[in-house]
């Protein structure tokens, strides 16, 4: 009941950010309109559910939290509300760095209503697959259910889907081929989420999503030690990008839609990170303050398109040194739980992987709570909350 309570809460910002989507003035940051008013009071009842709820008292959510790589993240998004003390528009850097951490334990929190593994991971997969749909409603909304390619092209379900599909991949690749129910039931799932999360990306046809799903695949190979895959894979990608390089092959596939002006400048944002890291100089240790890289950037664009950059515009070099916590030690933990093949830690660390990659051109992390931010927090639950300990009960269902 607490999980469902969660995620409706969760859904219905989603849905005003989709559905109910509305273009907004970088000018009017600090404004509350109806919309507005929606998300608050959306966050405030998720709120009200996490405290009343006893989540913290009755289940060891906080001390999971403390004990893995999630706390740094926590600390980073609590000196994002301490830069409301210098920020040009302190309400609203207060209150999105709030909105986080309260969606962040909603998240956390229905995640780890799932006391078994399966069924947390199947509650992971209709998140994502619910979040994709919700954002693919945008494009219904503003061209209809239009047949041309390019019209779907997106790079926002586009993230969802990436981290969805590799999840799908590497789990899928990891499992035995034992022949219990169980076993049976969650390969289907998988591959059932996996083409979903495949033909979604397709049609998103996202440069950076492309890029990113590649390096997760490839992560994926390597810690299953599929090298023939492994192997395979990087050769196939040096000749087509060898042919590319005359026939433009590679370019088409990676960079759909993409002139080569658009490829070599990142679609302006090699000019937008130069200015940004302009005004970095002029404030290097704490930043502008969070959220407001509309403000500093002049309006060139309404996010840094990079989580370094967010990072490191709105909170300088402290949060740097926060996120980078949050970063090395997430990475250490994924390590060294794939190499003991932990059930669902190959699906993790490719699912991550994607996250990272398709952060240098969309903070999918560091930033502010957007669509696919339940994605990346819910696999990040699903991680710290029933990867960590695994055990032999579970490696019926898990890699060889």
């Amino acid at each position: 009941m607490i999980a469902r309570l969660l995620l409706f809460c969760l859904f219905i910002i989603i849905f005003r950010h989709t559905v109910l989507s509305r273009g907004r003035s970088i000018a009017n940051l600090d404004v509350v309109d109806a919309s507005a008013a929606v998300d608050i009071a959306a966050v405030g009842l998720a709120a009200c559910i996490v405290t009343l709820s006893g989540l913290f008292g009755r289940l060891p959510i906080w001390s999971s939290i403390v004990r893995t790589s999630a706390i740094w993240l926590v600390l980073y998004y609590a000196f994002c509300g301490v830069s409301s003390l210098w920020s040009t528009i302190p309400v609203y850097s207060l209150y999105r760095s709030i909105e986080y951490l309260i969606l962040f334990f909603a998240t956390v929190g229905a995640v780890v209503q799932y006391k078994d593994f399966t069924a947390a991971e199947g509650a992971f997969c209709r998140i994502a697959m619910a979040t994709i749909l919700l954002d693919m409603c945008v494009t219904i909304r503003y061209y209809g259910f239009s047949l041309s390619p390019g019209v779907w092209h997106n790079t926002t379900y586009s993230v969802s889907s990436g981290m969805l599909f590799c999840y799908c991949l590497g789990e899928y690749l990891a499992m035995t081929k034992a022949k219990r129910a169980e076993a049976k039931s969650r390969s289907r799932r998988l591959l059932g989420f996996g083409i979903f999360s495949f033909c979604t990306l397709a049609l998103g046809a996202s440069s950076g999503s492309n890029i990113a799903v590649a390096v997760g695949c490839l992560l994926i190979f390597l810690a299953l030690r599929r090298f023939v895959l492994l192997y395979v894979g990087l050769s196939v990608g040096l000749i087509l990008f060898l042919w590319g390089v005359g026939g433009h092959t590679i370019l088409h596939v990676l960079f759909p839609g993409k002139s080569m002006s658009n490829i070599e400048t990142g679609t302006g944002r090699i000019f937008l990170w130069q200015f940004l890291f302009s005004r970095f100089l002029e404030r290097p240790v704490v930043g502008y303050g969070f959220g407001l890289v509309g403000r500093v950037s002049r309006g060139m664009a309404t996010h840094a398109h990079n989580s370094f950059f967010a990072v490191i515009i709105g909170t300088g070099s402290v949060g740097l040194f926060l996120f980078g916590m949050f970063t090395a030690h997430l990475w250490w933990t994924a390590i060294s739980k794939v190499w003991r093949r932990g059930l669902g830690t190959v699906g993790f660390a490719g699912a991550m992987a994607s996250a990272f990659v398709n952060s240098m051109s969309l903070p999918v992390m560091a930033d502010r709570w957007s669509t696919y931010s339940i994605v990346f927090v819910s696999l990040l639950g699903l991680f710290i909350l029933h990867m960590r300990d695994t055990g032999n009960t579970t490696r019926v269902l898990s890699a060889r």
